[in-house]
């Protein structure tokens, strides 16, 4: 018999020894993660062919299959490989365990550690906010470290982009691999499933998508990244975690649930269906008559009652062509005639009246020759239309012109008349004054200023380099090269499409005109202007016809050419010592222009611009607006100045001169202003700054022209003709 204390030793080894056995480690249990490692090579359908040799250095993005069984010793598996995961080289050369180490193997996986704190990163999602049904386009994932932010970056314009911090937190023994995931209901995302791709320290990675949409609407993608922490060792275990969730809104645009092929199909097919509609209409169906130059037919309102002031006349063609401009009106009053320059046209301050007694704004009619208001309007539409600011007189419509019907009963008027209708700027009651009348009860050069710093950056701002001769430019301000009136009788031939410009006729000669062009009826009424074709580089000869009949094939005598009319303006003017400016003016003519060339008013006188409520200035009258030298516009306004304020207040031609020649000691310090205000803003377009010759050449023939208008006295004659000789000394 045993002691018992023997007993208890021999029952205490049995258990240990059976408490050894059951505590040995096992064949360590594949790991089925369905991720591959760093550098694992991928088939087409994201899986790795079992057996692949892994190579860390170059990691690679990985597909996402599982597998519930490790695969089989028979089909050359070792049992540490699993659907598709190899578990890294260091691992492939442990040993089977061994007696020794079943004694003291831990029973438990140990727990993982930390290396060091979280690593934060930026994640950038970047997504369109509109697609087109039938289009496609691209959602990109973006994840960075966060001190590379800056790698963070829009690459198209019109996506939304949504910014997140991620922290992420490394494991000893690990390796750190992130799963994307990109799904919508209504769209085809391709690629399919989690992407899954290795994250190194320190490196950005990033995921795209290419998505279309399957319906028209307002839908919503979602996006999804996990992070998996694929141990390097067998006895650890895998560890994941969702570290941002999204919904992403796009909404899908659509015409009438089409997509874009299908719309583009439509759309051929109507073009198609139009455009042989149009070639119907154009070949089958009758043509209207076509009016060249905007002017519309508009037959008169017999009805409409035309109340004017005393003193004011209109001929029956100008009556019958208000009635037409205004004939939805049951009243038209004409409150004023304006004095629009010297050109043959009429210009009136009316207010219409409805037929219930309702009165619509004032409104400027301007009447006169179909070929002057077709050129004004052309000129607006192409140079003040869109290029100067809104208070400018605005053309509201078309001009108008009785039809052929009506014109019948004007017959004895020869010349046919068209209308235009302008804005007005003004307030009730408050009557807009010309700049002529406002400089003489305020002579304050501070108008003149504003004049060009409103309509200069329009116009006479914006320059380009011209050169010419003087006449192609400013021969048209001088009077016509003859005056001819009908006179029977044979003689030469003065042609319009002759060479030269002022040929060799005599006063009292008689000629027979031919391919002259009716340029426009004159402000008597009574003649006509006509023009030649041009040669390149020079003016066109122009005629005054005294007659509204037809010039060509006419003959006619000749009662005055430029020279005897000029004579005839300056009888009487003196000089003062000054140098003859006829004798010079052939030469200034020819004279060669280095300057420059813009869009000017083209007659810019007192009388075309307007001063309203405010002391706000605004143009009219465009007959001559066009592209031309830039002096041109302060030249007329200077010579006006000189006509109509400086020889009302400056009595003599000796005052005169001594006022040109001291100006800063002038009594009349204002006028002085005035004109050096002028002269200071045409310095400002000179095209060389210290060649004042441009300006004083463009002036003198400018104050020559002036010569004929018929409203000067012969003393401001004078200070015109002095102004010239002064200038070209």
């Amino acid at each position: 018999m045993f002691p018992k204390n023997w007993i208890f030793l021999l029952f205490l080894v049995i258990l240990l020894t059976y408490w050894s056995a059951g505590c040995s480690p096992a064949e360590p249990e594949a790991a089925a993660t369905g991720l591959p490692s760093p550098g694992q090579p991928q088939d087409q359908a994201g899986e790795i062919p079992y057996g692949t040799e892994l190579d860390k250095s170059s990691p690679t993005p990985f597909g996402t299959s599982t597998a519930a069984e490790p695969p089989s010793a028979q089909e050359g598996v070792s049992p540490t490989q699993v659907s598709g995961y190899k578990a890294s080289p260091s691992l492939e050369t442990i040993p089977e365990p061994t007696a020794a180490l079943e004694s003291t193997s831990e029973t438990t996986p140990a727990e993982p550690e930390e290396i060091s704190q979280p690593e934060d990163r930026q994640l950038q999602v970047a997504w369109p906010s509109l697609v087109r049904l039938g289009e496609s386009d691209v959602v990109r994932l973006t994840l960075v470290p966060a001190h590379m932010s800056y790698l963070l970056v829009t690459e198209f314009s019109d996506h939304s982009e949504i910014t997140h911090t991620v922290a992420i937190t490394p494991y000893e023994g690990y390796e750190l691999f992130a799963a994307a995931r990109l799904d919508g209901v209504n769209f085809m995302v391709s690629p399919q499933g989690e992407q899954v791709q290795f994250l190194p320290a320190d490196q950005p990675v990033e995921w795209r998508w290419s998505i279309s949409p399957r319906r028209p609407g307002n839908q919503r993608l979602s996006v999804v990244l996990c992070l998996k922490w694929i141990p390097k060792a067998a006895h650890l275990a895998i560890r994941e975690a969702t570290v941002y969730s999204a919904g992403l809104d796009v909404r899908v645009a659509s015409f009438l649930g089409l997509t874009q092929a299908q719309a583009f199909l439509g759309g051929l097919v109507g073009l198609f269906f139009g455009g042989a509609m149009s070639m119907f209409a154009l070949v089958l169906l009758p043509k209207p008559a076509r009016k060249q130059g905007g002017l519309r037919d508009q037959a008169p309102n017999p009805t409409l009652a035309i109340e004017i002031p005393s003193g004011l006349t209109l001929i029956g063609q100008e009556r019958a062509l208000l009635k037409s401009l205004f004939k939805r009106y049951a009243r038209l009053l004409i409150k004023q005639e304006f004095s629009s320059g010297y050109s043959g046209a009429r210009t009136f301050l009316a207010l219409p009246i409805h037929p219930d007694g309702r009165s619509d704004a004032f409104t400027i009619a301007k009447l006169g020759d179909r070929a002057s208001i077709r050129r004004e309007f052309w000129n607006y539409e192409a140079y003040v239309k869109d290029r100067l600011p809104p208070v400018t007189a605005r053309i509201q419509h078309n001009p108008v012109q009785l039809p052929e019907h009506a014109q019948r009963h004007y017959k004895e008027d020869r010349i046919q008349l068209a209308a235009l209708q302008y804005t007005f700027i003004g307030e009730p009651g408050y009557s807009p004054v010309s700049l002529s009348d406002y400089l003489k009860s305020h002579p304050n050069p501070e108008v003149l200023y504003r004049l060009f710093e409103t309509f200069g950056p329009g116009w006479w701002l914006q320059r380009k380099p011209h050169t010419f001769r003087l006449g192609q430019e400013y021969d048209r301000v001088l009077p016509a090269h003859y005056v001819i009136e009908p006179a029977a009788g044979k003689g030469r031939i003065l042609a319009g499409n002759q060479k030269g410009i002022e040929q060799e006729f005599r006063t009292g000669e008689i000629v027979r005109l031919q391919d002259f062009k009716v340029h426009e009826l004159r402000v008597d009424r009574r003649s006509l202007s006509l023009q030649a074709d041009a040669d390149p580089g020079f003016p066109p000869l122009r005629v005054r016809w005294l007659s509204r009949s037809n010039p060509n094939g006419a003959s006619g005598s000749i009662v005055a050419t430029r020279r005897s009319l000029l004579e005839e303006y300056i009888t009487g003017c003196e000089l003062n010592g000054l140098p003859d400016p006829l004798e010079h003016l052939p030469q200034m003519l020819n004279e060669t222009i280095t300057g420059s060339q813009s869009v000017i008013h083209g007659d810019l006188n007192l009388e075309n611009v307007l001063i309203g409520p405010g002391e706000m200035l605004w143009l009219i009258d465009f007959a001559q607006t066009r592209e031309g030298h830039t002096l041109f516009d302060f030249a007329h306004i200077e010579a006006e100045v000189i006509a109509h304020l400086v020889a009302e207040r400056i009595s003599s031609p000796s005052e005169y001169l001594e006022f040109l020649q001291r100006p800063d000691t002038s009594p009349h310090q204002d006028l002085a202003d005035l004109l050096a205000v002028i002269r200071a803003i045409s310095r400002r377009c000179l095209f060389n700054p210290t060649n004042i010759q441009e300006h004083n050449l463009a002036l003198a023939v400018t104050c020559l022209g002036a010569l004929k208008f018929v409203n000067l006295d012969q003393h401001a004659r004078n200070l015109l003709y002095m102004t010239a000789a002064y200038y070209l000394q």
